[in-house]
């Protein structure tokens, strides 16, 4: 069994966040009541903002690496996907 570290644990905890969202994602397409839309609305809003810190978390000490998109780059992948 692997021992548990920061990237582990905080890799999983993404995979759960994004899983929350998903789910807050079609509890609210599958309701029609106002007071359930409003409250899975409020409590995505926080998991967003939760996933976010992470993220950032990760990212800043290089356990979530990204890579920058160029404006030319960022433009050509518009035009692709705004046909």
């Amino acid at each position: 069994m692997k021992a548990l570290n920061d990237k582990l644990m905080l890799t999983d905890i993404l995979a759960h966040l994004r899983d929350l969202m998903k789910q807050s994602g079609m509890a609210i397409t599958h309701s029609n009541c106002p007071n359930m839309r409003a409250l899975v609305t409020k409590t995505s809003g926080r998991t967003t903002e939760h996933q976010f810190q992470v993220f950032l978390y990760m990212n800043g000490h290089g356990m979530y690496p990204i890579q920058n998109v160029g404006d030319t780059e960022l433009k050509a992948i518009i035009q692709t996907h705004s046909k």
